[in-house]
């Protein structure tokens, strides 16, 4: 509980009930639907869980890509014992392929895969999230809300790099922190010959926009140059058009080029939709804990409800999912896979976002998702998924969404409470 003033600041709990009522986070839970229980978990006398984080190994080319889960685990502990971390190993997470756990105050950074490039860190429900998609090699991704860039990459693994993975966000500093990512982790172009030269799945393309992704257009196959509302921060088919090893690779002279951005003002779009598109919106962040937990006196959480829960700011943030889902369902083709997630438990950001979208929009279906052993629980809308820290994980919500082929198909999409 908050102390009396003493001329320092002090610290509390991130879950002090107190200053979560005198700061007025208590009233934004109950305007939108949000239980204590889901943040707070409180342990049994008898139960014993240390807090984790995750990491998933890369799975495309280079060594990691041979490595067996007794491997890895063998090779992760190693690690850490070299940097006197001792009795430390991961255990690998039997529901989403290629995660493993690790005590929450492991350091990755110590870990020699990970400064390899071979692994990186992603919250398992984010990654469960990208496993929704069902992403196979050959296949254009849209990653409308990307940075910092983990869900990116592991799009691209499950990619195989073969295909393409197009990110959007309005950050510049967080779309460069994913072009980090991209050098990071080698996603510039494949990196046997055999991947390269796979015909059957075509070749692979990454590209990263800074823009807005309630007007972005541009497709997968859509050759575009800058313009006024928008940058291209990275695109590896430049970058291999560079590299003298490429061959057979030549930049579009100055007037291709001009015809290509003519046909894209005129939103010729429909040659060329994504196959999957994921949202993962901006959100009030409140069912990440390790966020919260950021807020260590009574001063931080007065400013974080002050700045980030005011009404202004929570209009701000429907209006912006509002139009997010919206927009990349609109670069979805016919028969393709959407998936609109946040990391809030609010009703409002969530449930309502997605009704509202299936009932403006006859053509969308809400899919069922088979949650068979894993560690979430139902939405209030039939066919969406919560996590919720009460289940060991970061908050998260999920809503799979499919475009049919056609209207006439539509048999009831708009969810039940």
């Amino acid at each position: 509980m908050a102390g009396e003033p003493n001329g320092e600041t002090e610290r509390v709990l991130w879950h002090d009930a107190a200053v979560w009522e005198r700061s007025g986070f208590n009233a934004f839970l109950a305007e939108h639907g949000i239980k204590r229980s889901d943040l707070v978990v409180v342990k049994k006398d008898d139960e014993e869980h240390t807090e984790q984080r995750f990491f998933r190994v890369k799975q495309t080319a280079g060594e990691s890509s041979q490595l067996s889960t007794e491997e890895v685990i063998t090779r992760v502990g190693r690690s850490l014992q070299e940097h006197g971390i001792e009795h430390v190993q991961p255990e690998a997470v039997d529901w989403v392929p290629g995660f493993f756990s690790l005590p929450a105050s492991t350091p990755l950074a110590r870990i020699d895969m990970y400064q390899q490039g071979q692994l990186y860190g992603i919250d398992i429900s984010s990654g469960y999230a990208v496993t929704l998609l069902d992403v196979k090699p050959g296949e254009h991704v849209l990653d409308l809300c990307c940075a910092p860039g983990a869900k990116l990459t592991m799009i691209a693994d499950l990619l195989q790099m073969r295909g393409s993975v197009t990110g959007v966000d309005f950050s510049r500093s967080r779309i460069g922190a994913c072009k980090q990512l991209v050098h990071k982790y080698k996603l510039i172009h494949p990196e046997s010959a055999q991947e390269e030269s796979t015909s059957s799945t075509g070749s692979w393309r990454c590209r990263l926009f800074h823009a807005d992704g309630r007007t972005f257009a541009i497709g997968p196959k859509t050759e575009c140059a800058q313009l006024d509302d928008m940058e291209i921060v990275l695109d590896t088919e430049e970058i291999s058009s560079r590299n003298p090893k490429s061959q057979g690779r030549k930049r579009k002279n100055k007037s291709a080029r001009a015809r290509d951005l003519k046909r894209q003002k005129l939103m010729v779009v429909n040659e060329a939709l994504y196959d999957k598109v994921l949202v993962d919106a901006e959100c009030t962040h409140d069912g990440s804990v390790k966020h919260l937990q950021k807020l260590e006196t009574a001063e931080a959480w007065d400013s974080y409800v002050k700045d980030h829960l005011n009404d202004s700011e929570i209009t701000r943030i429907l209006n912006l999912q509002h139009d997010l889902i919206r927009n990349g369902y609109a670069l979805l083709r016919p028969g393709g896979t959407m998936i609109y997630s946040t990391c809030s438990l609010s009703i409002k950001q969530n449930e309502d976002i997605v009704r509202a979208f299936l009932k403006a929009t006859p053509s969308a279906s809400l899919l069922p998702v088979d949650t068979t052993d894993i560690p979430c629980e139902a939405g209030k809308l039939e066919g969406t998924v919560r996590f919720t820290p009460a289940h060991h994980t970061s908050g998260l919500f999920i809503a799979k969404i499919r475009k049919l082929d056609s209207v006439t198909s539509v048999t009831s999409n708009s969810g039940s409470e």
